[in-house]
């Protein structure tokens, strides 16, 4: 329960600014957007493959 206490701790510290909250949620949304592409490709490629196989 402490390491969860520190984890909040330190995100409060981290972002203490507007200017730091934006840009880490840039951040976030560009990974988000990136894993999505990711998982579209892998799902879009698995489908392809298993059409060739029959």
């Amino acid at each position: 329960m402490e390491g969860i206490a520190n984890f909040i701790s330190m995100l409060d510290y981290v972002l203490d600014t507007k200017r730091k909250r934006h840009i880490t949620g840039g951040l976030l949304l560009s990974g988000a957007l990136l894993f999505g592409g990711l998982a579209m490709t892998v799902m879009s490629i698995r489908d392809d493959e298993e059409d060739e196989d029959e």
